[in-house]
């Protein structure tokens, strides 16, 4: 799995938040014509994800 290896995380720890994403539709399991697994964020994950940079920015402006 190509996500794990770039998240910088051990598989156990991964799982668990993979499994989460999952759970919380923030992600969701497809497949390719050939067959194979593919997972693509949703609209809910996007959505989220907007909130989090947003979030970031915020967190990250000096003082003004």
């Amino acid at each position: 799995m190509r996500v794990m290896y770039k998240s910088n995380l051990n598989f156990e720890r991964f799982n668990k938040y993979f499994v989460d994403l999952l759970h919380k539709g923030f992600i969701e399991e497809t497949n390719d014509s050939n067959g194979r697994r593919l997972y693509k964020t949703t609209e809910r994950g996007r959505a989220f994800l907007e909130v989090l940079r947003k979030a970031h920015e915020f967190a990250s402006s000096e003082g003004t």
